[in-house]
């Protein structure tokens, strides 16, 4: 038997944050980050702005470092305990929201050890007491839509891959304003990190008839558009 999952609700386009509002109802949120860029460039108060419009109190999680380490992990999970979020919210590169996949399951399950998460599929059930929204900054991590997080172990210079459908976000938010501010190098590492990862979904043993045609048009819509991508155009950004 194989499965095929994807986050229930993807909203895309520009201004795609201003779904937040649908989180009317919730009662805190804890905003984790990486560096600056998101702050720079008014994301995270955007993201704020409309929480704390419909309600939701927030706190924030920042300087996450590339590469996440079990330390910080356990940090924020331990953040998360004592201010009991019922919204996680993950917004900036790959290594954000991969962290932020890890806090939760700790969060949810403090007995747990990372021994028993790192094995696949092994992640206790979630979502008794949050749920999980990614909002990504750039085009190649896809972290926003999968089951998987990569956590390094610092003391022995391993990066740990956790796979579980328990830790797909319930949400992803594809804000196009988003990465329109990236750098002209970083446009260009996202987009062949994306159009490899369409390349390996397209090859993998694991390739299906629903993956296929996502895997085709990425690769596709990726080789058309990266060049352009690179030089500032909008549309192919």
């Amino acid at each position: 038997m194989a499965r095929f999952t994807l986050p229930r609700d993807i909203y895309y386009g520009s201004g795609a944050i201003d779904e937040l509002k649908n989180l009317k109802g919730y009662k805190k949120a804890m905003i984790l980050t990486g560096g600056s860029s998101m702050k720079r460039g008014g994301f995270l108060q955007k993201v704020e702005d409309i929480l704390h419009e419909i309600g939701v109190e927030t706190q924030l999680f920042e300087g996450i470092e590339p590469d996440p380490s079990i330390e910080t992990v356990f940090k924020g999970a331990a953040a998360m305990r004592k201010f009991l979020p019922d919204v996680i919210i993950a917004i900036g590169g790959g290594s954000p929201i991969d962290a932020a996949k890890a806090m939760w399951v700790f969060y949810e399950h403090p007995e747990a050890t990372f021994e028993e998460i790192k094995k696949p599929f092994n992640i206790p059930k979630l979502r008794n007491k949050a749920i999980f929204v990614a909002i990504p900054s750039t085009s190649g991590t896809a972290t926003e839509v999968t089951a998987f997080s990569v956590i390094t172990d610092y003391s022995t210079n391993i990066k740990y891959p956790l796979a579980d459908f328990e830790i797909t976000p319930d949400i992803a938010i594809l804000d196009t304003d988003i990465p329109l501010t990236m750098p002209k190098t970083l446009t260009a590492h996202t987009g062949m990190d994306a159009l490899t990862h369409a390349i390996e979904a397209y090859v993998a043993s694991a390739r299906s008839d629903f993956s296929d045609p996502l895997a085709l048009k990425a690769i596709s819509d990726i080789y058309d558009s990266l060049i352009d991508s690179y030089y500032g155009d909008k549309n192919a950004r």
